[in-house]
């Protein structure tokens, strides 16, 4: 009987001999080595980093390849990309408003394609390596793209060259600036400027409550709107309308609101209750003392605001954005193409060697 401890003995004896029997008939360790075949070794260099459409720019290609392999051709490859930088800027409402929205956009017009190819032939071998100069061109239609203080208004121009929905998205960022309750104190005097400004008709004032104007004036009702829309600016016993009082609301710890308590001129303050002068102004205007700063302040009450949103939001957004005392629409548009050019080699069995370096070319 054979043991255990022998039996295994065996069998790892007959493995082994298994294992070189076969290593004898077929070598494992070249088949594992040659798994990965040579490939062309290329660098190169471009003559400058910028180019201007419709012409071309030039390279310096360096290439060897493995003994036993024979060069077959070079080729040049770019992708190209392209960036568009969008911007308009709100003048209706004067250096009050000073509102800029802008977008940029980046996106690949075409992937990697070959645009030119050089047969071996071109090369020059210099002792140790292959050197081939080449140009390589770049189309017409890559030229820069600018659109900026538009004389007159496009509309598909416009379309064509910013996102959809960057009007409204604007308008509506304008207007919440102007109307929304947080905010408004801040732009009223842009608000006063856009209701002076814009030439809004009687029925647009009307249906929001404001007084109509006579339009027939040589300035078209601007001074009248002028004197329709009035607040204090010193402070005078005559000028005093009533006084307010402070209370807070907090109902949300974080963000606690400041009412304004308005109360009658002969009002009398309880012990320890500080009040403020309200003066004389428009019927949608709150002009009060501001402790705080020490001076006459004047917002929109808040009752108004919703009126003057309803008034303000049928502007066209190209309005918006005339600046008069230029003539001009506020745009700023410009787009630029850049190439991602390689460097390829390619031996007559097929195999390609492929640059590291991706070599950026601005158009211009």
């Amino acid at each position: 009987m054979i043991s255990m401890n022998l039996k295994y003995k065996l069998a790892f004896i007959a493995v082994g001999a298994l294992a070189v029997s076969s290593c004898a008939n077929h070598d494992l360790i070249p088949d594992i080595s040659e798994i990965g075949q040579p490939v062309p070794t290329c660098y190169w260099e471009v003559g400058s980093t910028v180019c201007k459409a419709g012409d071309s720019f030039t390279f310096l290609g360096k290439y060897t390849v493995e003994p036993g392999r024979t060069p077959e051709r070079s080729e040049v490859w770019y992708l190209i990309a392209r960036e568009d930088v969008a911007a308009v800027s709100a003048k209706l409402g004067g250096s009050s408003l000073n509102y800029t929205a802008s977008v940029t956009l980046n996106d690949t017009m075409r992937t990697y394609q070959s645009m030119v190819e050089y047969p071996h032939s071109a090369a020059e071998f210099n002792g140790h390596e292959y050197l081939l100069n080449g140009t390589v061109g770049v189309s017409r239609t890559l030229a820069p793209v600018a659109w900026v203080d538009a004389a007159a208004w496009d509309q598909k121009l416009f379309n064509s060259y910013y996102p959809q929905g960057f009007a409204d998205d604007f308008k509506k960022t304008v207007v919440g600036y102007l109307t929304d309750e947080a905010s408004a104190p801040s732009y009223y005097a842009a608000l006063r400027a856009v209701y002076l400004n814009y030439n809004f008709t009687n029925e647009q004032f009307k249906a929001v409550g404001l007084p109509e104007i006579d339009t027939t004036k040589d300035d078209g009702g601007t001074s009248e709107k002028s004197d329709l829309w009035f607040s204090t600016t010193e402070a005078s016993d005559d000028a005093i309308v009533g006084y307010y009082y402070i209370t807070y609301d907090n109902t949300d710890p974080e963000k606690p609101k400041t009412i304004y308590n308005e109360v009658a001129k002969d009002y009398t303050p309880s012990e320890g209750q500080f009040i403020y002068p309200v003066y004389k102004s428009a019927e949608w205007v709150f002009c009060r003392y501001d402790d705080n700063s020490g001076s006459i302040v004047s917002s929109v009450r808040p009752e108004w605001l919703p009126k003057f949103k309803t008034l303000i939001e049928n502007i066209p957004f190209q309005d918006w954005i005339y600046d008069s005392a230029n003539s001009c629409y506020k745009v700023d548009f410009s787009r630029k193409y850049t190439l991602k050019a390689q460097y390829r080699v390619y031996d007559t069995d097929g195999n390609e060697g492929i640059a590291a370096d991706v070599r950026e070319i601005s158009i211009n």
